[in-house]
């Protein structure tokens, strides 16, 4: 439990496991997670042809009343490792708009630290703006700036 009260469902564990690659046979590249109530839980586990282009989608519609809504996302980032050999890499995203409210800010940061540690993904990524939703905003926070597959590129940059 977080020091906001808010818990972790097991279906959340269970399904970052997955993409984790602890279950090898489940090819999901995200999962995105919401605090319902007072539980973090799963609001989308991606289907294999999914991009993430459509992960940014779902975490900040422009078109959506509720596109400032925040949210957290364990996604498979491909990067490239130094032998020249593409990996993926799970990595925590939390997106918690600056438009947010004070109530949600105060919710999903003293959330997220709880979170993290129960998913135990190492790598993170926090933005604030839309502007930082995009995989080379993603790469750069992680020091992987030009190691990424080269079709994947930022639309907001």
């Amino acid at each position: 439990m977080s020091h906001s009260g808010i818990t972790i469902s097991q279906k959340c564990v269970d399904a970052c496991a997955k993409l984790k690659g602890k279950i090898v046979h489940d090819s999901k590249r995200f999962v995105l997670l919401k605090i319902v109530g007072d539980e973090v839980d799963v609001t989308y586990e991606s289907k294999p042809t999914d991009t993430f282009e459509d992960m940014i989608k779902m975490m900040n519609d422009p078109d959506c009343e509720k596109k400032h809504e925040p949210c957290f996302a364990v996604v498979d980032v491909e990067v490239k490792a130094d032998s020249g050999v593409y990996n993926t890499k799970p990595v925590f995203v939390s997106w918690i708009s600056d438009d947010c409210s004070i109530k949600q800010k105060m919710t999903y940061a003293s959330t997220k630290e709880a979170l993290k540690a129960k998913l135990d993904i190492p790598a993170q990524v926090h933005c604030s703006d839309a502007s930082e939703l995009c995989l080379d905003f993603i790469l750069e926070k992680l020091a992987d700036v030009g190691k990424h597959h080269p079709n994947a590129k930022c639309p907001h940059h």
